[in-house]
């Protein structure tokens, strides 16, 4: 069993949302289902959350990024880049397309973007989760069957949303994220910095009682062994490395002619053993949250 999706509560997640997009996330569950999304009430508010904030409740006009930026808002966006806006007309000029001009040069040889080309301007955000990059349109095609590349323009459309969005996260990883109760570390992932934040967290306040009373419960009464090890893998990792290096010390300790001074080797194994029992503690802590997290 999984957590179900119905028309009224979309259209108490996304009021503003277009009746057709409302329909398609109602009758397409199988798109959620699939990417795990609706296994537990956490995964789908935080799916939720942060939609809403990337296209705002899907009122975003064409649900396309607008690049029809200022040059002042294009300084302000990229201050590292331009110390004002007169630093942005000196680059770009303020000829009709210039903002075009820029993005090509700004994502330029970047998320997959090809030096040289439009790529730039043409991968831009579009969707529910707004696909960005070359790289993301092609993961989207990839995922979906869509002809992303070169149609880009699909990633928009309405009755697709659900396949859409789901695909994102899939592409993102997000699940092991939602399952730990780390939303920053999700936006994070999500957007490549913490854009949002305040709201995306907001967004999840008002959405989460919402999806608490949508019916249905997780597939399994407790978490799978495979959603353990996903939300705990940096940390296993970690615990693998120090055993080996500590092992390792220790062999050059013990060896006829040691490797290393006695002392240093002491203090290396007890460095080894202290990130062990770290790695362990955090592995403990984040296996409770994923438990806490399955409902």
């Amino acid at each position: 069993m999984t957590i179900k999706i119905d028309a009224a509560s979309i259209k108490q997640i996304f009021p503003r949302a277009p009746q057709e997009v409302i329909d398609a996330f109602a009758s397409k569950q199988a798109a959620l289902d699939a990417a795990g999304i609706t296994h537990t009430r956490t995964r789908l508010t935080d799916f939720f959350a942060n939609i809403d904030h990337e296209c705002a409740g899907f009122a975003l006009k064409g649900l396309t990024e607008n690049i029809n930026y200022t040059a002042a808002r294009m300084a302000a966006v990229w201050p590292n880049r331009f110390k004002n806006s007169a630093a942005v007309v000196a680059k770009y000029g303020s000829a009709p397309g210039w903002q075009k001009r820029a993005f090509d040069d700004i994502y330029g040889n970047r998320m997959g973007n090809r030096p040289g080309t439009h790529d730039g301007s043409t991968y831009i955000g579009r969707g529910g989760p707004q696909w960005t990059g070359r790289d993301g349109y092609v993961a989207l095609a990839q995922r979906t069957g869509l002809p992303a590349v070169e149609t880009p323009d699909v990633a928009t459309n309405l009755d697709k949303q659900p396949e859409v969005c789901a695909a994102f996260w899939a592409w993102k990883n997000l699940n092991p994220k939602a399952d730990v109760g780390d939303f920053t570390g999700l936006v994070k992932i999500w957007n490549g910095g913490t854009n949002g934040l305040a709201e995306r967290k907001a967004n999840a306040a008002r959405i989460a009682p919402i999806v608490a009373r949508m019916e249905g419960s997780p597939p399994t009464a407790r978490p799978p062994v495979d959603v353990y090890a996903a939300a705990t893998r940096k940390e296993r990792a970690g615990v693998a490395a120090a055993a080996a290096a500590t092992v390792t010390t220790s062999i050059g300790a013990t060896s006829p002619q040691p490797a290393l001074p006695k002392v240093a080797s002491v203090v290396g194994i007890g460095f080894g053993i202290v990130a062990m029992v770290a790695a362990i503690v955090l592995i403990a802590r984040k296996k409770q949250a994923v438990l806490a997290n399955w409902l």
